[in-house]
């Protein structure tokens, strides 16, 4: 008999909804397990970030990292008290688990690092926005409104600082006086905020990306744009990296000892060089390959995470 897992349709937002969403639509496909929205009737608990179940249920707990400022830290607790009570913790990178150890001091009972994947059919399906620039740039994130982390002003200078002939597509709100400073500029467009839906043809249509988070564990815009073919430009901290693998730049600008972070430091992070971004986007438009990446498919990843699934409920 195929156990029943929980896995709920509501709660969070962006990358982990995002996520949440796709791998729970590949995973009502498999035949070795079931999948329901009614806690009451599973034999184990799929929770992201923090469990539901308070116990009552074995849970495989994927983590996507923790709070690293020092005015956050008190937000882990409830992270550290499901780490603790989970039968297994999937990870979204390798550096995601060593962040976790460091920062919250937890050592899960069983564990494994799982990237994040997409539904690449879906990708080959659909057609390149013909309205963007061929050989062009695209930098996502759901806002680029104080965040700091996400670098905004440091991939818009370094874009201007390369001189590079070729456009870039920002997507994702923003702020609206960056369109009246010496940010307006012919070859750059600031897209707004857009669905899923409308990312992706924009992604398909451009060469690059540029994604320079000071800490992502594993970004889905950064799976998306691998999936469609992009070569990426990113900094050295976080699971990032480790994604992108041999398709794209590598800049080593970021040093960490895993000790939280100031306000000071973090309101400070979007400050690299532009010299040295610009460098980056002149290595990587050299690249000539697309990338080409079926090991991000997320149909490999619903295998793992069942693997993992079917241990669990078959008593670890």
């Amino acid at each position: 008999m195929r156990p029943i897992i929980y896995l709920p349709k509501d709660g969070f937002a962006a990358g982990p909804k995002n996520f949440r969403d796709r791998l729970r639509v590949v995973l009502k496909t498999m035949p070795e397990i079931s999948i329901t929205n009614d806690i009451n009737k599973c034999d184990v608990e799929l929770a992201f970030i923090r469990s539901r179940s308070k116990g009552s249920k074995p849970v495989v707990l994927r983590v996507d990292g923790c709070y690293y400022r020092k005015k956050d830290l008190m937000k882990n607790r409830d992270i550290v008290k499901s780490i603790k009570n989970a039968k297994y913790v999937i990870f979204q990178s390798d550096f995601s688990a060593k962040m976790c150890r460091e920062i919250m001091k937890v050592k899960p009972k069983h564990c494994s690092v799982v990237y994040n994947g997409i539904d690449q059919s879906l990708i080959d399906s659909i057609r390149p926005d013909k309205t963007v620039e061929p050989g062009s740039f695209v930098a996502c994130s759901n806002t680029w409104k104080r965040k700091p982390n996400k670098r905004p002003l440091s991939i818009l200078n370094g874009f201007l600082k390369s001189g590079v002939n070729r456009h870039l597509y920002v997507i994702g709100k923003y702020h609206n006086e960056w369109k009246n400073s010496e940010y307006k500029h012919p070859r750059i467009h600031f897209c707004g905020l857009k669905s899923p839906e409308a990312v992706l043809p924009i992604m398909k249509a451009c060469d690059y990306q540029i994604h320079l988070c000071h800490i992502d564990s594993c970004p889905n815009a950064v799976i998306e744009g691998l999936s469609c073919g992009l070569n990426v430009l990113c900094t050295n901290l976080g699971g990032t990296k480790e994604i992108v693998k041999e398709n794209g730049v590598i800049l080593e600008a970021d040093h960490w000892n895993f000790s939280p972070l100031s306000e000071d430091a973090f309101a400070n992070l979007d400050s690299l060089v532009s010299n040295e971004v610009a460098e980056g986007i002149h290595k990587l438009i050299k690249i000539a390959d697309r990338a080409n990446r079926p090991d991000l498919n997320i149909k490999d990843k619903a295998k793992q995470y069942v693997d993992i699934l079917l241990e669990v409920s078959n008593g670890i």
